[in-house]
């Protein structure tokens, strides 16, 4: 997984990689134009956000920019959610991909937001450990934002189930979000309809209920 880095992290990448191409390069080299101490921060935030890697020790190789830049639009926010070793849950949009079973789909590579329920008490934990993965993130509303972004929802308490794994705001919850915005989430509702044969008082339209019957 790539992440982004500071501007100067990749100005001294670029110059590498146009420098040494996939050729490997010491460790020192960068020494000719900065500090010793500013040659080993840059170094290691390159390595870390894998921009570059050890070949041994005392030198490294450029990762190709093309594998960089393709991998810093692959979603990484589901993995970093299950790495974090503290309880959430899927809400809202998020919470309907869910249970939908991914047959609903907010996300692309230019917006792809994700609503996440998580215990107030651990709310400034979450906002930092987002930061430090250098993932966008908010606190109940979202702002304008590329790319992807967490929108954390906090809580004194969490109520959640389990769906293929994944911990979600129960179903109920999930359909009264679809009724609410309906005019976006008409064919999710029909899935969860068709699926769990949930009752709403909203009104779908045939086509769209027979197009969700197909799927499920």
């Amino acid at each position: 997984m790539t992440e982004p880095v500071p501007s100067y992290a990749q100005e001294a990448y670029a110059i590498l990689y146009n420098r040494f191409s996939s050729s490997s390069f010491p460790s020192d080299y960068l020494s000719w134009f900065i500090s010793g101490s500013m040659v080993k921060k840059t170094l290691h935030m390159l390595e870390k956000a894998g921009w570059i890697r050890r070949v041994e020790k005392g030198s490294y190789v450029c990762v190709n920019s093309n594998d960089i830049f393709r991998s810093m639009v692959e979603f990484k926010v589901p993995r970093l959610l299950e790495e974090a070793g503290r309880r959430f849950a899927y809400t809202e949009a998020s919470g309907v991909e869910v249970w939908t079973d991914y047959s609903y789909l907010q996300r692309s590579w230019e917006h792809s937001p994700y609503y996440v329920k998580v215990l107030n008490s651990e709310l400034d934990e979450w906002v930092e450990y987002f930061r430090k993965h250098r993932i966008k993130v908010f606190v109940n509303e979202a702002k304008p934002a590329l790319g992807e972004f967490v929108i954390l929802k906090p809580q004194e308490r969490l109520v959640y189930e389990k769906h293929d794994g994944l911990p979600v705001v129960p179903l109920d919850e999930v359909v009264k979000y679809c009724e609410k915005h309906i005019d976006a989430f008409e064919y999710p509702l029909a899935y969860l309809r068709a699926k769990f044969k949930v009752r709403t008082k909203v009104i779908i339209d045939k086509r769209v209920l027979d197009e969700a019957a197909k799927a499920v």
